[in-house]
């Protein structure tokens, strides 16, 4: 066994962008320095149909634009800071590339036929298997791919496009998958409309017409709850064009065998015979167009990877034969050497390795069936032992590499290596100071309920009473409720409980009372065991709200139990972040010191992606936190039935605690002016009168900090009486902020273009420092990605790196992955560094320079 002493340097030892490199070196990224591979042909073609190629900076498609975060300070100065002729030299330097991330290959079937396949993948909503589900708020979904299928033959070039993506609604997959697919919808259907509607109306504009072809199971369980979800948001659409939608349960049909799947040409032939593909006339500088491909198939599964891959390598093949028939060569298809169809599977083959890859950590399963065209007995251990590889993969290491993927899009806060630029710098400032010309300031209402039920149902009670303020001028526009104690906290209640039941009767009954004053819609709703936590927003303002995420925390027996803890909910309305956190604290008349160790174990331990939690610009705090009042019991009620809550508040745990900085320190909490809400006997208003005659307090509580937060109400509810709690709600006003997106960017380009820069002509340097030129362009190579291929930095030396670097670089190859006359796709860390082109800064710790340079 390591000890921990050694796996500490081990840590020191690692390279602090070791995660980075090895994404970086997985393979799977390519760039070109002629050719914008972000675009589709048809994508180029719709952009300058008779023009020559523009730059790549300038007409790149964002969503398959890997690098542009990392480059974006390089490209703000590039477009704003240089002169036109700056911004050629720059250019053709290569100094600065595009990168994405897929798969490209070709195959050269004969002296006048080629056949290409290019798959990129959107970095929009990116991520690995089980943290990247579904879709996001800018209608984004996660492993969307473009795959482009390009045929070179007599002077002409013809281009099929296909895409797939996940089941474009909010779900995740949380908890160890072991099988089956466990799936919950994260976000009420409503509140879900306005990214489905971004995701398809997008499609639309930039593909033509959509054919949807769902290939989920149409069974109970996790995939039929998806089924059924996006059948519903197909139907309620109200684009500009039709959807056409097809649930092709593939599973249903390969159970004949798996060339039952051809069926599916049945649902889409007519319109891929009537979309067709775009075909352009190419010259050496230019192309002309011909036609273009007038629609696209939308195809997905859970994962979008085997059986869409199966079904996309079914349409192409389709398409392709369509396509040489038509240009004349049938005889390239009917050949008896098979080169034509052997070069077609073997392409689509890798292709759904590589993707795969990415999104799983494996290779594709059933390419023996894309390959060979059936399944074969070692395909069938193969797949087998994919299925292991990705379970081990997806639950227990993907999160290191989610964590590279979101840095270098730029998803993660980090520490800038870029040398700081004076000229941004002086422009954020000014920008900063017009702030006022493109924020304004929207008031939101928000209500906050807490309340400890005992494991009692809603089934008659005037919930109403607690949920509709008296003071609130106008409905809430967000309203946030925690409830504890789903069940009684007793042993046979915790194994018999169904706790997903007992959400969804609390769920719809505040639904039901809300909605009984104005439109709300379900936002998100989560339960920890017993502790639940319901989010609803006005429906006139579902769209105001965005980048909605959960945490959850346990602190019941040392962290192993879910009888105590809490759930974080963050979000951001319109561009204001705020997180609400309910939660349940130890109890005990003197568990003090374990209920400020509760709140610190929930404060550190909820994690967001987008945000850490006091990072938020506002934060609430609303729960059954247990604190009790130090007093003799009879002595507490005396001061009650005074109405005395000053001096109950005097020895109050919680403002006690809060005062000497040991529990929410910087939260401030309305002032009390109702009775303590705990305990009472059920069913009663009157204090607990068992043998235990517990003390009345307050341990039902709401918190907040931020600014711009103004409370209009702090009360309790005395008419719901099911529980030995009473409800507690308060109401605040807040300021949150309206960025217009498009007014910012005009006043910093303005900013940006009038500024002067500070010119220095001599740089100091090291001695070692070579000069650098935008006139010497390097060497490129290109090399062909080869799926099973060892890394270029050995990460399995006992997770060190030192032992393998500097960077090992493997002789050139002939290029396989470079489409004729589109530019040459180059896997860029295969490119040999030229040293001229680094400032040698290095001494003996930095593993990238040795001592032996010239």
């Amino acid at each position: 066994m390591t000890a921990p002493a050694d796996d500490a340097a081990a840590d020191r030892d690692r390279h602090p962008c070791a995660s980075i490199i090895k994404l970086f070196s997985a393979g799977s990224f390519y760039y070109s320095p002629d050719h914008d591979l972000t675009l589709s042909t048809r994508a180029r073609l719709a952009q300058a149909p008779s023009n020559s190629l523009h730059n790549v900076f300038d007409s790149a498609d964002s969503a398959f634009f890997w690098n542009k975060s990392m480059l974006e300070p390089l490209l703000s100065m590039r477009a704003n800071e240089l002169s036109a002729q700056q911004r050629t030299s720059l250019d053709n330097s290569n100094m600065l590339i595009q990168v994405i991330q897929g798969f490209i290959g070709t195959s050269t079937i004969s002296s006048s036929l080629k056949l290409s396949l290019i798959s990129r993948l959107s970095c929009k909503n990116a991520g690995t298997r089980y943290n990247a589900r579904g879709i996001d708020d800018d209608g984004s979904c996660s492993n969307f791919v473009e795959t482009e299928m390009i045929i070179e033959a007599k002077g002409y070039l013809a281009s099929f496009v296909m895409v797939r993506g996940s089941v474009p609604v909010f779900w995740e997959q949380t908890g160890i998958q072991i099988a089956g697919h466990r799936v919950e919808l994260s976000r009420g259907f409503e509140a879900t409309q306005s990214a489905f509607a971004k995701h398809f109306d997008s499609l639309q504009n930039q593909y033509g017409q959509i054919h949807v072809v769902n290939l989920l199971s149409g069974k109970e369980g996790g995939e039929r709850v998806l089924v059924d979800e996006f059948k519903r948001h197909i139907d309620t659409y109200k684009g500009t064009t039709k959807i056409y939608y097809t649930h092709f349960d593939y599973h249903g049909y390969v159970k004949g065998g798996h060339d039952k799947a051809n069926a599916v040409l049945d649902f889409i032939q007519s319109h891929l015979d009537k979309w067709s593909y775009t075909l352009v006339e190419t010259k050496p500088d230019s192309y002309q167009g011909v036609f273009m491909q007038s629609g696209v198939l939308r195809v997905n599964c859970l994962d979008c990877l085997d059986r869409t891959n199966h079904v996309e390598f079914i349409a192409g093949k389709l398409m392709a034969e369509s396509c040489m028939r038509q240009m004349g060569m049938e005889s390239a298809l009917a050949s008896a050497d098979g080169a034509f169809a052997d070069a077609f599977q073997n392409l689509w083959a890798d292709n759904g390795d590589w993707l795969s890859k990415i999104y799983t950590g494996t290779g594709a399963l059933k390419t023996s069936l894309t390959r060979r065209g059936k399944q074969t007995v070692m395909g069938f251990f193969d797949d087998a032992a994919k299925s292991v590889s990705r379970f081990y993969i997806n639950n227990f290491q993907d999160k290191n590499r989610q964590e590279a993927i979101d840095i270098v899009l730029g998803k993660q806060r980090t520490k800038s290596l870029l040398i700081p630029n004076t000229l941004s710098a002086i422009v954020e400032h000014d920008l900063h100071a017009r702030k006022s010309e493109f924020v304004s300031i929207e008031e939101v209402e928000i209500f906050v309920g807490t309340w400890n039920v005992n494991g009692k149902l809603p089934v008659s009670e005037p919930l109403g009473d607690w949920l509709h303020s008296r003071i609130a001028t106008q409905p809430p526009k967000l309203v946030v409720i925690g409830i504890q104690e789903l069940i009684e906290l007793t042993a046979q209640q915790y194994v018999q409980a169904d706790f997903e039941n007992l959400r969804s009767q609390w769920q719809d009954a505040i639904f039901h009372h809300l909605n009984q004053q104005t439109a709300y819609v379900l936002l998100r709703s989560l339960n920890l065991m017993a502790l639940g936590i319901f989010a609803y927003v006005r429906r006139d303002c579902a769209d105001k709200v965005r980048s909605v995420e959960m945490s959850t925390i346990k602190t019941g027996l040392g962290g192993l139990g879910a009888n105590k803890g809490g759930i974080g909910l963050s979000l951001q309305y319109q561009d204001t972040s705020m997180v609400f956190i309910t939660a349940h604290f130890a109890a005990g008349q003197n568990s003090v010191d374990e209920r400020n160790r509760d709140y610190d174990t929930i404060r550190n331990g909820l994690t967001f992606k987008k945000k850490a939690l006091e990072d938020h610009d506002m934060k609430f705090w609303l729960g059954d936190f247990n604190y009790r009042v130090d007093l003799p019991n009879e002595e507490a009620r005396h001061y009650i039935s005074l109405g005395d809550f000053e001096t109950l508040r005097a020895n109050d745990q919680l403002s006690i605690s809060q005062a000497t900085g040991r529990c929410f320190d910087g939260y401030s909490e309305p002032r009390i002016t109702f009775p303590p809400t705990y305990k009472y006997d059920n069913g009663t208003a009157i204090y607990d009168t068992s043998e235990k005659a517990r003390c009345p307090s307050w341990t039902d509580r709401i918190l907040y900090a931020g600014k711009d937060v103004k409370v209009m109400e702090y009360d309790h509810t005395e008419s719901l009486l099911i529980s030995d709690h009473w409800p507690v709600r308060a109401v605040f006003k807040t300021k949150v902020e309206v960025v217009d997106i498009h007014r910012r960017k005009t006043i910093k380009e303005a900013l940006s273009k009038a500024a002067t820069p500070v010119v220095t002509t001599s740089l100091p340097r090291s001695a070692s420092t070579k000069s650098v030129g935008f006139q010497q362009e390097p060497e490129i190579r290109t090399i062909s990605p080869v799926l099973d291929s060892a890394p270029l930095i050995d990460f399995t030396s006992d997770g060190k790196v030192w032992d393998s670097l500097p960077v090992k670089i493997p002789a050139p190859q002939t290029s396989t992955v470079q489409p004729s006359r589109i530019g040459s796709a180059v896997q860029w860390w295969h490119v040999p560094v030229d040293e001229t082109w680094i400032v040698d800064e290095g001494d003996a710790t930095n593993p990238f320079f040795s001592s032996t340079r010239a």
